[in-house]
C-alpha cells in the first residue's frame, strides 16, 4: 500500500484532521515496520518519516481525499467531506483463546459470507476485539481482502493495540445489541459508532512524562472529551519502562476535566491571568498532578484522577517545579486545601508535612 493511502488511514483514525506532527506519530504506531522497509532503519525516525510524508502529500500529488490547511498553524491535513469513522465488533469465539488469538491472529482476521455486506463498508474502521465479556484489545482496520476460504471468505488487516481501559459494560449500554450480548461480528452504524470512539478517546491513557503529557493535552483539547471515573479508590494502571525510568499512564480527559472544574482559572489565585487559547476560546493554563505521578509506588490506588490534578497558571506551575520550597510551600498549602477531601474519596491519604516533604 502507498504512503499516502497509509497516511489517508492514520488520518481516518485520527478523526479527519491532524497536524503534520500528529500525523507522523499516529503513523509510526500504525505502521511500526515502517523505518525498518523502507528507509532501513531499525527504529522509528521521526524526521524521515516526516520527510517521506511531506514528499509524498506536499511536493508531489495529494491522496485524492486530502487536502492541506494552510490557514492553520501549523499546516493541517484533513480528509475531503469526512464521514465519522465506523466500530466492527469482533468476539473472537468460544474456540479461541486470547493467548492463541495473540499468537496466530495479531495481524488478521476472518469472517464468514453472510457479513459480507457489512464487511465492505468496514476498511478503515475500528475493531474492538472480545473475550468473555471483556475488550482487550482494538486496530484499525487497514485493508479487507476476499480469500479462497470457504467458511471463511471475507480477510480483513489491522493494526494490533491491547487495551485494559475500555469497559465492555459501557460498550453495552452505548450499542444495546439485541442479543443482549456480543455474541456475532457487527458493524455499528455512524451515530453509534461515533459514541463509542467519543467513549473510547475519552478513557484513553498516554504513557508520556509531565512536559510531553502538557503538550498533547494543549494540542488535542479540543478534541478530547473529559471525564471522570467514580468517586472511590481506582486501580493503579501498569507502568512502562522507557530510556529515562519508569513511566505512569495519563488520562488527558481528566485533565480537561480538572481544567473545567476550574473553569480555566489558576486555583492557586484566581486572579493570576494569561490569554485566551486558540484552540478552546478558554483562558490558558496547565495540568498538575500534585502528588506527581512518579511517587505513585508510594500509594495502594491511582494517583491520576481528577481529584489529584490542578489547573495553574504557567508561572505557578514552574514554580512548583522548579521554585523554592518556600515558595512551592505558600501554593502548596493552597491546594491540598482545596484537594484533601476529594483525595480521601479515591483513597489517597497524605497530610501537609508529606507533601512538603515530596517537594523539598
Amino acid at each position: 500500500m502507498a504512503i499516502k493511502d497509509n497516511a489517508y488511514i492514520t488520518l481516518q483514525k485520527l478523526g479527519g484532521r491532524a497536524t503534520e506532527k500528529q500525523l507522523v506519530k499516529e503513523y509510526i504506531k500504525m505502521y511500526p515496520d515502517y523505518d525498518q522497509n523502507y528507509t532501513l532503519t531499525k527504529t522509528p525516525s521521526e524526521a524521515k518519516i516526516r520527510g517521506t510524508i511531506n514528499a509524498e502529500l506536499m511536493r508531489n500529488s495529494l491522496h485524492e481525499k486530502i487536502k492541506i490547511d494552510k490557514t492553520k498553524t501549523p499546516y493541517e491535513y484533513y480528509i475531503i467531506d469526512f464521514i465519522e469513522q465506523l466500530v466492527v465488533i469482533q468476539p473472537i469465539g468460544t474456540h479461541n483463546s486470547i493467548k492463541d488469538f495473540l499468537k496466530y491472529n495479531n495481524t488478521r482476521w476472518a469472517e464468514k459470507e453472510r457479513y459480507r455486506k457489512q464487511w465492505l463498508k468496514s476498511d478503515g474502521a475500528i475493531v474492538l476485539f472480545i473475550k468473555n465479556a471483556n475488550i482487550f484489545a482494538m486496530g484499525n482496520i487497514t485493508t479487507i481482502e476476499q480469500t479462497d476460504n470457504d467458511e471463511y471468505p471475507l480477510d480483513y488487516s489491522y493494526n494490533l493495540e491491547l487495551v485494559d481501559y475500555i469497559d465492555y459494560q459501557k460498550i453495552l449500554e452505548i450499542v444495546q445489541p439485541n442479543l443482549g450480548n456480543f455474541s456475532t461480528y457487527q458493524l455499528l452504524d455512524y451515530n453509534i459508532s461515533k459514541q463509542v470512539i467519543d467513549y473510547i478517546n475519552s478513557q484513553k491513557i498516554y504513557y508520556l512524562d509531565d512536559n510531553s503529557a502538557d503538550v498533547e493535552l494543549q494540542e488535542n483539547i479540543a478534541n478530547i472529551t473529559s471525564n471522570e471515573p467514580e468517586h472511590k479508590p481506582q486501580q493503579i494502571k501498569s507502568l512502562k519502562e522507557n530510556n529515562s525510568g519508569k513511566i505512569y499512564p495519563r488520562n488527558l480527559a481528566y485533565a480537561k476535566k480538572a481544567l473545567e472544574e476550574a473553569n480555566f482559572s489558576c486555583e492557586v489565585d484566581n486572579a493570576h491571568k494569561t490569554f485566551i487559547s486558540k484552540a478552546m476560546n478558554k483562558q490558558y493554563m496547565e495540568s498538575h498532578h500534585l502528588i506527581p505521578l512518579q511517587f505513585q509506588e508510594d500509594f495502594s490506588y491511582s494517583l491520576d484522577i481528577p481529584a489529584n490534578i490542578v489547573s495553574v497558571c504557567p508561572n505557578c506551575h514552574r514554580k512548583l517545579h522548579f521554585g523554592f520550597i518556600e515558595d512551592k510551600k505558600e501554593i502548596l498549602k493552597k491546594l491540598f486545601e482545596r484537594k484533601n477531601n476529594k483525595l480521601k474519596e479515591f483513597g489517597i491519604i497524605i497530610n501537609e508535612d508529606e507533601l512538603f516533604e515530596i517537594y523539598t
